[in-house]
């Protein structure tokens, strides 16, 4: 089962991308960078709030050094590179996800040492870190860029394999959730008693984090949206990387394990919920 999981991951990853790639044009990535508050915005939310709350949530539920560790450590990750799909899913900018994610993931050698210390924890070589940031960009990046391009050289045959992909990148994305369940079950249902309602705060009080700052820094919903789902997928794959290959602690890797599956049902509950009620008032409306 584990070798089935690692070989369908990075090739669904890849087919949900170049699906993405194929409806996303070079304005939507130059805007995200230009004429919008949200891109600094969801950087300060993600850079600098999310792990100044688990900080507090660890605090506040008495969590033990090494557990506290590992939360912060889940929290100075990177942005996940499913983020940029789920976007698409929650009517965000796909551009600006984009933006964010490719920043966070380049920034992580610097702010994840960084967090690490003021947990109390010896700092990674921030070459590896760099070296696996990149890793998980690549898969991410080149399959989008390759749709992309394939989009603007023929774009009425594109146009109509986007139409046959779409439905197949959504149920990969479903598919994608339901693996990282599976793979991380053991692991979560072990230490769940210990950490698991840490994660879970933190999880949910990460996208409330985002609204609340998308909306007083006056970021307009689809950039709320867009925020909160990049706030709410964290690259936990680097997470485990630096726990068990960087700093050889597994321990540390426990409330990543917990978030990779928490994380999953938070977002595909918030996409649900956007499609019942596309108007909801809790993530804003484009017509405001």
């Amino acid at each position: 089962m584990a070798a089935i999981l690692a070989a369908f991951l990075p090739v669904a990853m890849m087919v949900l991308m170049f699906t993405l790639g194929l409806g996303l044009g070079r304005r939507d990535l130059g805007g995200a960078l230009r004429a919008s508050r949200a891109y600094p915005a969801g950087l300060l939310v993600q850079v600098v709030g999310l792990p100044l709350l688990a900080y507090g949530i660890g605090r506040g539920f008495g969590l033990s050094p090494v557990m506290m560790a590992g939360l912060m450590l889940v929290a100075a990750s990177p942005g996940g590179v499913t983020s940029n799909y789920a976007t698409l899913l929650m009517r965000g900018r796909v551009g600006l996800s984009v933006a964010m994610t490719l920043t966070t993931s380049l920034l992580a050698p610097l702010t994840l040492p960084l967090v690490l210390a003021l947990a109390g924890v010896a700092a990674p070589q921030p070459g590896a870190l760099l070296k696996i940031s990149l890793g998980m960009v690549a898969v991410a990046i080149v399959p989008m860029l390759a749709g992309m391009g394939a989009a603007r050289l023929a774009p009425r045959a594109m146009a109509r394999l986007a139409r046959v992909l779409d439905p197949v990148a959504k149920a990969l994305f479903v598919l994608m959730a339901l693996a990282t369940f599976v793979q991380n079950w053991g692991a979560m249902r072990g230490a769940f008693a210990e950490v698991g309602l840490a994660v879970i705060a933190l999880a949910v009080a990460g996208p409330v984090l985002a609204v609340l700052a998308g909306r007083a820094m006056g970021i307009e919903p689809a950039g709320v949206r867009t925020i909160l789902t990049e706030v709410s997928l964290q690259n936990v794959a680097i997470t485990l990387f630096v726990a068990g290959s960087l700093l050889r602690d597994p321990q540390l890797a426990i409330p990543g394990l917990i978030y990779a599956v928490v994380m999953n049902i938070v977002v595909l509950t918030l996409i649900a919920l956007g499609g019942v009620w596309p108007r909801a008032q809790v993530l804003g409306s484009d017509r405001a």
